[in-house]
Formats: C-alpha cells, sequence, structure tokens
C-alpha cells in the first residue's frame, strides 16, 4: 500500500507534467495496486491522448539509486503494460541513464521520458523543487531490522518461533525482535492468526524492499575492508562455510556459469577473515576489487548453498552493481531460485 509522501509525490507530479505542455493528457487511475505475475506494482494509470488509451504500471519510488533501477529492469519485463516511474526528481545523469535503460518516467521537477506512440517527449535539466516530503519513519528497515527481515525471507516459518529464538539466529537484541515484528505487521508484511501463530504475507514486496534498503543502510556498515590479490586466485580457493561464504558475481558464476566475475565479495567473521588474506597474499586497497563483508547471519536457508550465501543476498549483491550483465545474472538467479521459495506458503 502506497502512503502519503508517494500519494504527494504522485500528484506533484503529474500536475507538473500537464503544466504548460503542449501535449496535453487525460490521466486517469484505473486501479490502485495491483499484482500480475507475483508483481505488486503501485497504480494501473491510463493516459488518453488523441482518442488513444495509453496503459501504464506505475511504480512510485521517493528516490533512486543504482538498485532501484536494476529492479525495474527486472521488473519492467514481466508486466504487462509499460513501466512508468514517477519520483520526486531525477538528476541529468539518472535521466540520460533511464532513458537509455528504457525506463519511462517523470517527476515532480516537471522531468519526464514518455516514449509511447505517437507521443515521445524527453525532457532533463529541471531543478529540484523545494518540497519537504515528510513521511513516519519505520524502524524495521533501520539496519538490525534488515538482519531480521532477511532471515524471515530466507525461511517464512521462522516468524512463527519465539521471539528469544529469532534474537539468537538473526544476533539482535531481543527487544529489537519485538518492534520489528510489529512494525511488520503494522506494515501488513506480518499477520497475527491465533492459534496457528503469525505468518508472512506479501513477501515478493517485502524481498523488493529489503534488496533497496540493504545496499542503502546495512551493507556499508559491514564493510569490512578491500584488497587487490592475484588473477584468479579463487577459482581453486575453498572458503570454509563456518566462517566465510563467497557473495556477489563468484557466487553468481558458482550458482549460474553465466557471469565471469570481475568483482569478489567475500562475507566473512571479522576475527576470521584475515586467513583468507594472508593464504592468498591480498593487499589492502582502498580501490580494490576484492571487498570483505562482516557476516551478520547464524543460519543457512538448506544445506544447498554452504560455501555461498543465499541467492537472495546474491541477487542484492548484483543489482547493486549497475551492470546490464550484473541485473542479466540477477534476474536468473531470480528465477531459478528466489520467485518460487517467495511464493511458498
Amino acid at each position: 500500500m502506497i502512503n502519503n509522501v508517494e500519494n504527494n509525490i504522485y500528484n506533484l507530479a503529474i500536475n507538473e507534467f500537464n503544466k504548460d505542455k503542449e501535449i496535453k493528457l487525460e490521466i486517469e487511475v484505473e486501479e490502485k495496486e495491483k499484482i500480475v505475475n507475483g508483481f505488486r506494482f503501485d497504480k494501473l494509470v491510463k493516459f488518453r491522448y488523441l482518442k488513444k488509451n495509453l496503459l501504464y504500471c506505475v511504480e512510485i519510488k521517493p528516490n533512486i539509486n543504482n538498485t532501484i533501477i536494476a529492479l525495474l529492469l527486472h521488473r519492467k519485463e514481466t508486466l504487462p503494460h509499460l513501466l512508468l516511474l514517477i519520483t520526486r526528481y531525477v538528476n541529468n545523469n539518472k535521466a540520460e541513464e533511464l532513458k537509455k535503460n528504457g525506463i519511462q518516467f517523470i517527476d515532480t521537477a516537471g522531468n519526464a521520458y514518455i516514449n509511447y506512440y505517437p507521443i515521445y517527449i524527453f525532457i532533463k535539466g529541471n531543478k529540484p523543487p523545494d518540497i519537504l516530503f515528510k513521511n513516519k519513519t519505520h524502524r524495521v528497515f533501520e539496519p538490525s531490522g534488515l538482519k531480521i527481515i532477511y532471515a524471515l525471507l530466507c525461511n517464512a516459518d521462522l516468524v512463527k518461533k519465539p521471539y528469544r529464538y529469532i534474537a539468537e539466529i538473526t544476533n539482535v537484541a531481543l527487544g529489537t525482535v519485538g518492534w520489528t515484528i510489529n512494525d511488520l505487521i503494522n506494515l501488513g508484511f506480518v499477520v497475527e492468526m491465533g492459534d496457528r501463530g503469525r505468518e508472512l504475507l506479501k513477501k515478493e514486496e517485502l524481498f523488493r524492499r529489503w534488496c533497496i534498503e540493504y545496499n542503502e543502510k546495512l551493507k556499508p556498515k559491514l564493510l569490512i575492508n578491500k584488497f587487490t590479490g592475484p588473477e584468479n586466485w579463487w577459482i581453486h580457493y575453498k572458503l570454509n562455510p563456518e566462517y566465510a561464504q563467497w557473495g556477489g558475481e563468484i557466487a553468481a558464476n558458482k550458482l549460474t556459469k553465466y557471469i565471469k566475475p570481475q568483482n569478489i565479495i567475500i562475507y566473512a567473521d571479522r576475527k576470521k577473515y584475515q586467513n583468507i588474506v594472508i593464504e592468498n597474499k591480498l593487499r589492502k586497497d582502498i580501490n580494490g576489487n576484492i571487498e570483505f563483508f562482516e557476516r551478520f547471519w547464524k543460519f543457512g536457508r538448506t544445506n544447498e548453498f554452504k560455501e555461498i550465501v543465499d541467492p537472495i543476498l546474491i541477487f542484492a549483491d548484483l543489482i547493486n552493481a549497475g551492470n546490464q550483465r550484473d541485473v542479466e545474472t540477477a534476474r536468473i538467479i531470480y528465477e531459478r531460485y528466489i520467485n518460487r521459495h517467495l511464493g511458498e506458503a
């Protein structure tokens, strides 16, 4: 369900889009929220021009970044109509990037890219409006809450467990579990079912939101250090899953054989990662392509994934990279390992 901030962004963007333009469009909301092929989008909107109806699946995002663009690229192929991004502000570089990737958009500054025959509009360079959008923040999307969400996405039945158990395997304080579950209930992602306990809902929507918030808020805090090392050192090196696992492109390569890794991500225990550094003669380098991140969980989805992290985390790593090859690989991983998993009751 979209919130007041997103509704304000939508209304302001639509008003600005129709202001002082030669092309005037009648715009109607056909449906508020819709689910197609397991994907929820915010609105189904009809633009009417010269007696022709142009239907868009609308996604409203207050801000945009590489992760959001990658998610939009992933989603637009599955929708029954063209995707339209409505957001607060698109700068010149992002406008060109969205256009290049075929993502149509309008923002509250009057910038727009519409390419739907017989209409073609591309406007960039308008400055953002001096408007503050205030919204109630939910602690569930802060770092400690994101750790719990990740565990729930990996194992939806975990939501039924006692708070103390959830706190233990997610390595967070007991009180954190309480307010995280309460926030998830208030946001409609968890429902209390009496004697049957709690149930996780809207898992695909929660997964997409987690990917965005994880890359913005939690992942930067997990970075241990960056390194460079011998070429292809990782090919024959075996990590000990007890304290380290491959993430990102290496994990994606081991799952799909589709991508040739350029960047290396390892999730490891802070106290033991140095073993890997020493054994492979890695050198500390702020611009290095080898990144160590702190492992923040004490569980695994199944025995299938030992030397690599869960596909959910691999997907988040890939879409954060912002390049087409990683996005394509993320799509493959989603279709093979995530889609059915999230759809299970």
